[in-house]
């Protein structure tokens, strides 16, 4: 395999605009995307190749996935109570 160039470019059509558009509420950087998204192409190939699914020069079609979200931020339960604030005594100079 010939050396990989440092960067890549690939002109923004109206298809690709929509598509950063849509991952755009992610908050990551039009690189993060495209890396994110050749990962996922790449697993898609390599998994479908290795099942026999798609030959090593096929492009496969995903039709089904599954989603995993991570945990959900969970604030910590509101304090209740009272609080014993001891209150500063005044100082002797005053």
């Amino acid at each position: 395999m010939s050396e990989l160039p440092r960067q890549l470019s690939a002109r923004v059509d109206e298809e690709l605009a929509r598509h950063i558009t849509t991952l755009a509420p992610t908050g990551l950087s039009n690189s993060d995307l495209i890396k994110r998204s050749i990962a996922l192409f790449a697993e898609v190939y390599a998994v479908a190749v290795e099942n026999g699914v798609a030959e090593p020069r096929e492009i496969p079609k995903l039709t089904a996935y599954q989603y995993q979200l991570p945990p959900k931020w969970m604030p910590p339960p509101p304090r209740t109570g009272a609080l014993n604030i001891p209150r500063s005594k005044p100082s002797k100079e005053s």
